[in-house]
This record gives C-alpha cells, structure tokens and sequence, in this order.
C-alpha cells in the first residue's frame, strides 16, 4: 500500500522542509547539496528532472523520507533513509541503485518493517 499522507497534506511540505534543513543538515554536513546547490526544498528535489541516478535518488529518497516520518510501516526508519541517502552520494551508480529501493519502497513493494 503506498503512503498518501503527503498527497493529501501538502501545505505541510515548506514547514518540514525548513525544520529538515535548520535540524539535519549541519549535522550531516550537507549545507550544500551535491549537483542541486544549498537552497533545494523538498518540492525542487521531488520534481527534478535530472535523469541520472544522483536526480533519481533526490526524487525517491526525498519520498522515502517524508514516508518514513509519518508511517511506521514504512519499509525503513527515518534514520535509515538519511544514512543510506547520505552514502549513496559516492557516485552516480550507487545513486541509481539506492534510488531503486527507494523507489520500491515507495510504490509498497518491499516488505512493511515491524
């Protein structure tokens, strides 16, 4: 079953957006984003389109994220799509495969965690 949370909450989006930025992004040392610059929202990130696996991986990770904060079902914890976003940036081909799974997640096709 696919997360419809976002859908249907939208105007949300800018707000998480922000708190993501000021909250996670020293920490993980990302006040630039690699081949986007330092001021994509999440909106920019979700209708990139880029169509190499660095712009798949922004599109489906940033989905995976924001699928992780509001359902606990989610295939992977929030936790767990930051690190592996963060070290699937190595290179365009780990981007691809990453995003992959993400994308798998997102579409329910992977196994819901317990």
């Amino acid at each position: 079953m696919r997360c419809r949370f976002w859908r249907t909450h939208p105007n949300l989006i800018p707000d998480l957006c922000n708190w993501w930025r000021s909250t996670f992004g020293p920490l993980l040392g990302l006040g630039s984003i690699p081949g986007f610059g330092s001021d994509m929202s999440f909106q920019n990130a979700l209708s990139n389109t880029r169509t190499d696996g660095i712009g798949a991986l922004y599109r489906e990770g940033t989905a995976s994220l924001l699928n992780s904060m509001v359902n606990p079902n989610f295939p992977f914890a929030t936790n767990d799509v930051v690190e592996s976003f963060v070290a699937a940036l190595v290179s365009n081909q780990a981007a691809a495969a990453q995003a992959h799974l993400f994308k798998l997640a997102n579409e329910g096709q992977l196994q819901p965690r317990v």
